[in-house]
C-alpha cells in the first residue's frame, strides 16, 4: 500500500499536511539560530505522490538532531489537532518520515542524545505553533516559501503574543557570513566560528 492510500487525504488535505511536514522541519531549524534556509519547495500532482524538499544548511549536528524529527511531530500534531489522526494514519506518517529517522541515527548519537532531540524539536514548533500553522498553508498554496519568510511569520507571532522568553528575534545563520547581530551573541558562539563554505554545508531536505 502506497503511503498516500494510507493516509486516505484529498489532494487539498495532502498537499496542508505535507506542508506541515516542511515548515515542521524549517520552524524547527530556524528555533535554534544555528540554520541557514534558502526555500520550501512543494508540488503535487493530482492524486499522486507529491515532492516536497526544504533548502537547508545548519553550523552544530546539534541542529541538525533537532531538525530531522520536527517534521513528523508537527504531521502528528496536526492530525490530532484536526481530529484527522487514525492508526493508519499514525503508521503511514511514521513510514513517511523513515528517511528523517535513518539519517538521525546514521549521526552516530546513542539514544539518549536522539532522545533529547526529539524533544527539542517537538519544543521549537509547539512554541511556534501558530507561525507553523500559516506558514504550512502559505506554503500548500503557493509551493514555496523562504527562509526570510519563514523568519519574519514566527517573529511576528511572538511579537503578538508579548513572548519575551528566550531571543526575540529569529534569524538565519549566513551564508556567505553570519549577521552581525548574531555574531554579537556571545552565549550562541564562543568564540564565533567561521561559517562553511556554502557548498559543504547546502543540502536540499526531502522529507
Amino acid at each position: 500500500m502506497r503511503i498516500r492510500d494510507g493516509l486516505a487525504f484529498d489532494d487539498r488535505q495532502h498537499l496542508l499536511y505535507t506542508a506541515v511536514h516542511e515548515v515542521g522541519h524549517a520552524v524547527a531549524g530556524a528555533a535554534t539560530l544555528d540554520f541557514w534556509m534558502d526555500e520550501c519547495v512543494l508540488t503535487l500532482h493530482p492524486g499522486a505522490a507529491g515532492d516536497a524538499y526544504t533548502d537547508v544548511g545548519w553550523g552544530a549536528v546539534r541542529t541538525q538532531l533537532a531538525f530531522l524529527p520536527a517534521g513528523e511531530l508537527a504531521q502528528i500534531r496536526w492530525l490530532r489537532e484536526k481530529n484527522l489522526w487514525t492508526p493508519m494514519r499514525g503508521r503511514s506518517t511514521r513510514n513517511a518520515a523513515m528517511h528523517d529517522r535513518a539519517a538521525s541515527a546514521a549521526l552516530g548519537f546513542g539514544w539518549r542524545a536522539r532522545h533529547t532531540a526529539t524533544l527539542e524539536a517537538e519544543s521549537h514548533p509547539g512554541r511556534h505553533w501558530l507561525a507553523v500553522l500559516q506558514l504550512a498553508h502559505l506554503l500548500s498554496t503557493t509551493g514555496r516559501i523562504r527562509g526570510e519568510m519563514v523568519c519574519a511569520v514566527m517573529n511576528l507571532h511572538l511579537r503578538l503574543r508579548g513572548d519575551t522568553t528566550g531571543t526575540n528575534e529569529i534569524m538565519l545563520l549566513g551564508p556567505p557570513t553570519v549577521p552581525s547581530r548574531l555574531a554579537n551573541r556571545k552565549d550562541l558562539f564562543s568564540p564565533l566560528p567561521t561559517p562553511p563554505r556554502l557548498g559543504s554545508w547546502s543540502r536540499s531536505w526531502r522529507g
